[in-house]
């Protein structure tokens, strides 16, 4: 089979090696698209992973495919994964891998496609369940929802957030493109952090009240204090993403506040389970996945996607790799 790795100097290669054994409690997926992160994962206050020969390893987050065999307990008395078999369209649940032609996962961690829900859209999918977590710890119906960051996550939130119940969305970002995919998924009012003051927007759109619950979405440290500064007395920070260095909290205002955080992060046993919840969602229209991804690659343009997705995050939100 074909993987893709990146070398010293983050570029992609291709090399070949063995399809991967299918252990006993375990499936074979044929991969066909994987979504992509940046390769300056420094930015993210870690370096690529790399290999034996000093090459950083591959920078996918979720994939999806086809099961292509099961390992021999996965279908056994008492231990079966409902409704998984081989020939099933799957997306795999924690776990990287998607810049190889085949990966081996635990069963339990393949979650079936519904149908109607592409390869590209499924891997997004993989994203869903902290979106999901964290709004169901805040409980936003009837809320005015401020979401700081419209990359995958804050747009996920935006949808979110409208199908909970949340009386408005205030979406921010500082791209022009964003905000449009912003109003596209269900944002009320859009703020561009770039050229208009988002406290005083925030506060002009809520009576001088602040918001009942903000999204921090960004994963900076400036976001946070942001999303902090616009909530009211009593309101709840959700992060949705974490921030790539240590963030302070000034306590005694906090305290003073009543201010309330809330952390998004579902726990590893509950990411299938949410995973399925999302694409549940996708399947019956709720929350759309398409306007999110904004370019789709074939596997040996991998340079081309990585290019774009570190040069220009105005254009790329989800690029995703199709393997043939």
């Amino acid at each position: 089979m074909q993987t893709l790795t990146l070398d010293a100097e983050g570029n992609p290669e291709v090399s070949s090696g063995p399809v991967p054994a299918c252990n006993d409690e375990d499936v074979l997926i044929k991969v066909r698209a994987c979504v992509l992160s940046r390769r300056s994962v420094a930015e993210n206050g870690a370096d690529p992973p790399s290999t034996a020969n000093g090459a950083h390893g591959a920078i996918s987050r979720s994939f999806t495919g086809v099961i292509e065999s099961t390992g021999r307990l996965v279908d056994s008395p008492g231990r079966r994964v409902d409704s998984i078999g081989r020939g099933d369209r799957v997306v795999a649940c924690l776990t990287e891998g998607g810049f190889s032609e085949y990966r081996s996962v635990p069963a339990s961690q393949a979650v079936k496609l519904p149908q109607g829900v592409s390869y590209e859209e499924g891997a997004i999918a993989g994203l869903m369940p902290t979106v999901l977590k964290g709004m169901e710890r805040a409980d936003v119906k009837g809320s005015t929802v401020f979401v700081s960051g419209l990359g995958t996550t804050g747009l996920l939130g935006t949808q979110v957030a409208s199908i909970s119940g949340a009386a408005a969305v205030i979406a921010s970002d500082q791209h022009a493109k964003r905000l449009q995919r912003a109003a596209d998924t269900g944002a009320d009012t859009l703020i561009n952090a770039s050229t208009e003051d988002v406290h005083r927007r925030v506060m002009d759109q809520t009576g001088g009240q602040g918001v009942d619950v903000c999204l921090e979405c960004a994963g900076s440290g400036a976001s946070f204090a942001q999303c902090a500064a616009v909530l009211r007395p009593g309101g709840k920070l959700v992060v949705l993403k974490a921030a790539a260095h240590s963030v302070s909290i000034d306590m005694r205002e906090w305290s003073e506040r009543s201010l309330q955080l809330i952390m998004g992060r579902e726990q590893p046993f509950e990411t299938p389970y949410l995973v399925d919840r999302g694409l549940k969602l996708v399947g019956i229209g709720a929350v759309r996945l398409r306007p999110l991804l904004t370019h789709v690659f074939p596997a040996h343009r991998a340079a081309e996607a990585l290019e774009l997705i570190d040069g220009h995050p105005d254009l790329a939100v989800e690029v995703a790799l199709i393997w043939g």
